[in-house]
């Protein structure tokens, strides 16, 4: 019971850190913020011009937008700037080399960004003004708890291989234009369209999508390997960086 008591406490003081790190830097926590002012300004703006209800079209490309933000700009840059800006401040290799083990640190680092995105996530849902009884609470739950974990991991990858948060930020740049561009994209195109399926945000963007036109959303195979297969190759990354740059205790 000590041992456990122990390994949580040393879990929750990285947590602590890393929320205070990610409350006082303002273009960490500017993110989400900033997605749901988007879809709340969207919605209103989209409202006035139709002068009714939204079309399911304009609710689908508003739901998405604020679904593919949250994920891809929250979920990377939460984190990602947040070990970044240890490592510029040279506490990283402090951290990693005391009595924290790195599956604490881990944990610890994704804690608090991975509640704030599954809350945003909801958050968007609600005030895009999708009719609720066509969404599915359990799929939309699963998929965007899952999505956001991705997105955490993600952001432990770009803050591991960033040298400070600049970098952080022209790292994260790609995966930004690919995990979030692509699905939206994807309603324009269908060639754009297949590929957005074998990404997690696509699955994501496709499920949005069947909200926002009201039919059901049915979770198919290739969304669950999707997601399954991308979390866990972005785990393994991780913990390939992790040992390269020597943060593994021997």
């Amino acid at each position: 019971m000590g041992n456990t008591t122990g390994y949580m406490n040393k879990l929750f003081a990285v947590a602590r850190i890393k929320w205070t790190c990610i409350i006082r830097n303002a273009s960490i926590m500017v993110g989400p913020i900033l997605t749901v002012g988007m879809v709340w300004m969207y919605k209103v703006l989209y409202g006035s011009m139709v002068d009714g209800e939204l079309p399911p079209i304009l609710t689908g490309i508003i739901l998405s937008l604020g679904i593919s933000m949250n994920i891809c700009m929250d979920g990377f840059m939460m984190v990602g700037m947040a070990i970044a800006e240890e490592k510029e401040k040279h506490t990283l290799r402090v951290l990693m080399t005391s009595s924290v083990t790195g599956a604490q640190y881990f944990v610890g680092s994704i804690l608090f960004p991975f509640v704030i995105t599954v809350a945003v996530n909801f958050v968007v849902l609600l005030i895009s003004q999708v009719s609720i009884e066509y969404v599915s609470i359990p799929a939309f739950f699963l998929i965007s708890v899952t999505a956001s974990l991705i997105s955490c991991v993600l952001g432990m990858i770009v803050g591991i291989c960033a040298s400070n948060q600049m970098n952080a930020s022209l790292i994260a740049y790609p995966l930004l234009m690919v995990f979030m561009m692509i699905p939206i994209l994807g309603n324009m195109s269908e060639a754009v369209r297949k590929v957005s399926g074998f990404l997690f945000t696509g699955v994501l963007t496709e499920m949005t999508d069947c909200f926002a036109n009201e039919t059901r959303y049915v979770v198919k195979p290739l969304d669950v390997a999707v997601l399954v297969g991308e979390l866990i190759i972005s785990v393994l990354v991780f913990l390939i960086l992790y040992k390269k740059n020597g943060y593994e205790k021997d």
